[in-house]
């Protein structure tokens, strides 16, 4: 009885019928969640990979006018972003211009204007303080040279699914840039209220 048991249990451990099947059962879940990362990692940094291009060419196209922007001006650039960037949450775009006070050894802000993500005007313009802030993260200038600041803030959102691993008060991950560009045929660029 006792050797039969046994002969059974050494043949149960011989037998192969079915391995593949039961590697599949617990592989399966693993690699479609590996796939499914990848696929996410990958949108996100093609995300952050459009959302910063779309800032540089913002910045560059700002230091090529000549003429005063206004309102109706950052509106288009605005609109123009949105179709370049590939996040769609919308974004929050501020052109600020800042020069050097070469006594203070500071950056000033000449001026400072923002669009929100749904169109509103100077929600979140900078003002001295923000500037104290930043300035850190600007270049040394030459007394009376300006710089043109683009700073974008946007957030990328991945799947719903997403939300149950990292909780409901998750909103995704902020993807913000900030670029700065000298303007290229005047000294400063100008703004309008008109």
């Amino acid at each position: 009885m006792i050797t039969s048991i046994l002969r059974k249990i050494r043949d149960f451990r011989k037998d192969t019928r079915g391995t593949v099947a039961v590697e599949t059962v617990v592989m399966w879940p693993g690699l479609f969640l590996a796939m499914l990362a990848m696929a996410v990692l990958f949108d996100a940094y093609r995300a952050r990979s459009t959302t910063e291009k779309a800032a540089f060419a913002i910045s560059d196209m700002l230091s090529r006018e000549t003429a005063a922007v206004n309102h109706d001006y950052l509106n288009g650039v605005h609109s123009l972003f949105d179709q370049i960037s590939t996040l769609r949450s919308g974004h929050d775009l501020t052109v600020s211009l800042v020069t050097w006070d070469v006594i203070n050894r500071t950056h000033q802000l000449v001026w400072s204007h923002s669009i929100s993500r749904d169109g509103d005007r100077d929600e979140t313009s900078w003002d001295n303080a923000d500037m104290l802030a930043m300035s850190q993260n600007l270049p040394t200038l030459v007394n009376g040279e300006s710089l043109i600041v683009v700073q974008t803030q946007s957030v990328f959102s991945p799947p719903v699914i997403m939300k149950r691993w990292w909780g409901e008060n998750w909103n995704g991950f902020p993807m913000n840039t900030l670029v700065f560009t000298r303007p290229r045929f005047v000294s400063n660029l100008a703004w309008s209220d008109a």
